[in-house]
């Protein structure tokens, strides 16, 4: 039960979820929304798994005329027309987890947040059995929602790859309503059967009870749940608020490897970083650019990036690995300066393929135009993978399309540790003729279904779309001045309107308000090109522009600089009539068609 009184307790996620599903839990509706990413729920999950401590739930008991007051939201997926009772706890700290917990676990009928497909989760029972929790847990997406009784289905027949839907955690008995299915004859027998099958691959002394228990060990983790009174007023509670969830001043994975690193002369931040040869990616700006070098490193030594295994970087850390006892990632300072400085020199080289405009080039000309920065590191492990062989452009293909069906995914557009080592470990696999395992996943329906008209500015799918754009040879609307043979460290080109928005179009357009940001009404312009067409309707600076010496009135000259901008003629002919709404329909298109050649053909 909930306690009253101001208190730090401990509830476990059974009970936790269970008050979640009632509805006594609320968040307020001042509050943001369930915003994590998938790779982070299964990041969650994998620590409880591993009974790590993950933070502290903190709920304010609400009295009567605040409970009954309707400025509370139910966390994501929960439904409210079961719950005839008022809320009981305000949730100050602990959305992000309890929704993705509830998420993962309750399975509800809704879509991923921000994102147009379900999501079911799983357990690899084998890894965690075996102590591997690195991608123990995983998910699965699809547009067709998996019920519990699809999800047994499946389960019943995972019992050689011991796969578990995490929604059996909140299933039911389908013999005995109430009975929860983790206890049930059919989920013990599952077990037995799962046991048989993976002897071989198992620790010995395992029984049913005891992995029935290792499953259920999920429900029964404790999270440090503190109370806030009833008696506390609103304003208190809204300071409250406000200070839980400021960003504070914590130290980075940089600085406390520079720390650990001291004792073994290696001086990270005064050498290694502040001398670092490779000016250009010194340049780029991103402040936490020496984490990505250390993830390279980690990846390359570990196939594996997340904090707990970069300090596994610091020399003389023994670390178990079943195959090979007792090791040494890094034996000592000499090595990890010799591992810096090539995960710096292949940082560089792929930074290089990321800003050039080549044919097998990603062509983000600016670095605020690259898509995702964690995927540079994913780039550079590959290339230090295959150092000794040849960086032929077969290989450059498959980089190409693995880096853009990665931003079409957004899979890296929150806390991308898992993601990046999952897909380091697969793209290292390439052979000759093969896919990357992300793109062999994506159809053309998969890009279909993406509504550019909603992809704002700031994306990785709005900037793979400007790198597009780069290499696709997008000349200047009025100079014809080529993208990427220009220097552009002083920002002269940027992503500008196409309509520009302070103009009145007489054209009655339904989309405009809501779309005009979208990078459907975007593209590479030159700034003072940008000036010029900034108070004109697209008639009016299409008109200059064939007139212009470049063009010397040649309609077709004109129309084939737009289609370098995935203009094509139908929506030129759109943009000449300043029919927005059909313009933006005609260039989603386009945009859609060159995507797919470049992907699947």
């Amino acid at each position: 039960m909930l306690q009253g009184s101001e208190s730090p307790y401990f509830q476990t996620v059974k009970d936790l979820l269970r008050y979640v599903d009632q509805g006594l839990f609320v968040i307020p509706n001042f509050q943001r929304g369930f915003e994590w990413e998938p790779s982070m729920v299964c990041d969650l999950i994998e620590s409880i798994i591993q009974n790590y401590y993950t933070g502290l739930i903190m709920g304010w008991n609400l009295n009567h005329s605040f409970s009954s007051d309707k400025q509370w939201d139910l966390l994501w997926g929960v439904k409210n027309n079961n719950n005839k009772t008022n809320p009981s706890v305000a949730i100050l700290d602990g959305q992000q987890r309890l929704s993705s917990l509830y998420y993962a676990i309750y399975n509800p009928d809704i879509y991923f947040p921000n994102r147009n497909s379900f999501y079911t989760f799983y357990i690899n029972l084998i890894k965690i059995l075996n102590s591997e929790f690195e991608d123990c847990v995983f998910y699965k997406y699809g547009k067709s929602y998996k019920n519990w009784d699809i999800l047994r289905e499946e389960f019943k027949n995972e019992v050689k790859s011991g796969v578990i839907p995490l929604a059996v955690l909140s299933a039911k008995d389908i013999k005995l309503t109430n009975q929860e299915y983790i206890y049930s004859t059919e989920f013990d027998e599952w077990v037995n059967e799962f046991l048989e099958q993976n002897k071989d691959k198992l620790p010995n002394g395992l029984s049913s009870l005891s992995i029935g228990n290792k499953v259920q060990s999920i429900l029964n983790y404790n999270f440090v749940y503190y109370s806030l009174s009833s008696e506390r007023d609103l304003p208190d509670i809204c300071n409250i608020f406000t200070r839980v969830n400021e960003k504070g001043m914590r130290l980075s994975i940089f600085d406390l490897m520079n720390a650990f690193l001291y004792p073994y002369d290696v001086k990270l931040r005064t050498d290694l970083w502040k001398n670092l040869e490779y000016d250009k990616l010194k340049e780029l700006s991103i402040s936490n650019m020496p984490e990505y070098i250390l993830k390279t490193m980690s990846l390359y030594k570990q196939n594996y990036c997340s904090s707990k295994y970069i300090y596994w970087l610091v020399p003389e850390q023994k670390k178990v690995k079943l195959e090979q006892g007792e090791i040494f990632i890094v034996k000592n300072g000499q090595e990890f300066n010799q591992l810096w400085k090539k995960a710096a020199k292949w940082m560089d080289k792929a930074r290089e393929i990321m800003m050039n405009t080549g044919t097998l080039d990603i062509g983000a000309i600016k670095p605020d135009f690259i898509p995702n920065i964690t995927v540079l590191s994913v780039i550079a492990a590959l290339l230090w993978n295959i150092e000794d062989g040849t960086l032929d452009n077969e290989f450059k293909t498959f980089l190409q399309k693995f880096v853009i069906a990665a931003a079409l995914s957004e899979d890296y557009s929150g806390s991308s540790d898992t993601v990046m080592s999952k897909d380091y470990r697969e793209c290292k696999e390439w052979k000759p003729g093969s896919l990357p395992s992300r793109l062999a996943n994506m159809h053309d329906e998969d890009i279909d279904n993406i509504d550019f008209s909603s992809v704002k500015k700031g994306s990785s799918q709005y900037k793979i779309i400007l790198c597009l754009l780069a290499l696709n040879g997008a000349d200047d609307f009025f100079t014809q001045r080529t993208v990427g043979t220009i220097d552009y460290s002083k920002e002269c080109i940027n992503d500008h309107h196409i309509f520009p928005v302070k103009v009145k179009i007489d054209k009655v357009s339904i989309k405009f308000e809501s779309t005009k940001d979208s990078i459907l009404n975007r593209t590479l312009l030159l700034d003072e090109t940008n000036k010029k067409i900034l108070n004109k309707k697209p008639s009016e600076y299409l008109s200059e522009m064939q007139k212009r010496n470049e063009f010397n009135n040649d309609i077709q000259k004109v129309k084939a600089v737009l289609h370098n901008h995935f203009i094509n003629d139908k929506a030129f002919e759109y943009l000449q009539n300043d029919d927005y709404d059909n313009f933006i329909k005609e260039r989603e298109s386009a945009i859609k068609e060159h995507i797919k050649k470049i992907l699947f053909d």
